[in-house]
């Protein structure tokens, strides 16, 4: 296998680490699997001062080693989805937000992302634009910011102008809608069967905004829509990501998985068809968030997949173009472009 390729494959990886310091895992992460950034979780963050720490080492580290920076994200959504720990700012859900209305959505985004900003987090996993089903024991509870598809478009512009005017990327999830999914995907494979191009419609007019509102970034969902993909998953789907999310609406932004480790798609899928699939989706960022074994898995894969079939490689190359693009974002709001 070419050593080039090798080193290239990881950069579409987004991966979860255990340990507060630098040297505990990250280290031989970035060393052995050239990833292109971390997501990060409650159990990496103590203080502010730790966190902003571990970033910089991380940093120093990376640039020495790989030339560029890693990608940092995080999930900061708020209310039961938050990864800062106190004395960060800590967020009411987004059902809560949506109740208090828009200006409270703009108060709390802008407080979320003078957070991230300072510590020197790139992307927020947020907001979700997942419509609300009303029932009451719905795994999304809490996380919806409504059932109107309007409203959640208002306040999810809203929210994603924030942050990004903030300098911090916002990721519109979890394409093409969640909300009717009966079953948790981190535990199963959910269904959605939309009846009709109307009710398809109704759940992708959040995204349709903000892909307009010039969103960074959307995370797929790994349930499957009969209606547009009978086979595969809405995150190795190219009739969903390519043709419905890149073609018809038009993202020309970074695509992101949403974690692999999740049983929807690591218990049906193989390693293999996971990264074939998932290039040929467009998908640009792979996270692999709790299993920190399986990252040589995907990243074996990966690069099998590049080495192995030209078309592959040229969506790599295209996919590694989107990244650039991201970069180029930043850089240009670091330098009050």
């Amino acid at each position: 296998m070419v050593l080039k390729q090798v080193a290239e494959a990881g950069i579409h990886l987004l991966v979860g680490f255990q340990g507060t310091t630098f040297q505990e895992q990250l280290k031989s992460l970035i060393d052995e699997f050239r990833i292109g950034g971390i997501v990060l979780f409650r159990r990496n963050i103590q203080t502010p001062e730790q966190l902003r720490s571990l970033l910089e080492e991380m940093q120093s580290h990376a640039l020495q080693v790989l030339g560029r920076s890693l990608w940092v994200a995080i999930d900061q959504e708020g209310g039961p989805v938050q990864r800062l720990v106190p004395p960060f700012t800590q967020l009411p859900s987004a059902c809560d937000l949506a109740q208090q209305g828009i200006e409270a959505v703009a108060e709390w985004s802008s407080k979320a992302a003078m957070d991230l900003r300072r510590m020197g987090i790139h992307i927020n996993l947020a907001p979700v634009l997942d419509l609300r089903v009303n029932t009451n024991s719905h795994f999304m509870e809490g996380r919806c910011l409504g059932d109107d598809p309007l409203t959640v478009a208002e306040l999810g512009c809203r929210w994603i102008k924030t942050l990004q005017g903030a300098g911090v990327s916002a990721t519109a999830k979890h394409f093409p809608g969640l909300g009717l999914a009966e079953l948790d995907p981190h535990h199963f494979a959910p269904v959605i069967r939309w009846p009709d191009h109307e009710a398809m419609q109704k759940d992708l007019l959040p995204f349709r905004k903000a892909i307009k509102a010039g969103v960074h970034c959307v995370m797929t969902s790994h349930a499957l829509y009969p209606f547009t993909d009978s086979v595969w998953p809405a995150t190795l789907s190219p009739a969903i990501n390519n043709d419905l999310l890149r073609g018809k609406l038009g993202f020309r932004g970074t695509l992101l998985s949403d974690d692999m480790d999740m049983a929807a798609v690591s218990q049906k899928y193989s390693w293999k068809e996971m990264a074939e699939q998932g290039l040929l989706a467009t998908i640009d960022f792979f996270l692999l968030c709790q299993r920190t074994e399986n990252i040589e898995q995907l990243q074996g894969a990966l690069c099998t997949a590049i080495a192995g079939s030209s078309r592959i490689e040229a969506m790599h190359r295209e996919s590694a173009k989107r990244i650039e693009w991201l970069y180029d974002r930043h850089r240009m709001e670091h330098q009050g472009g």
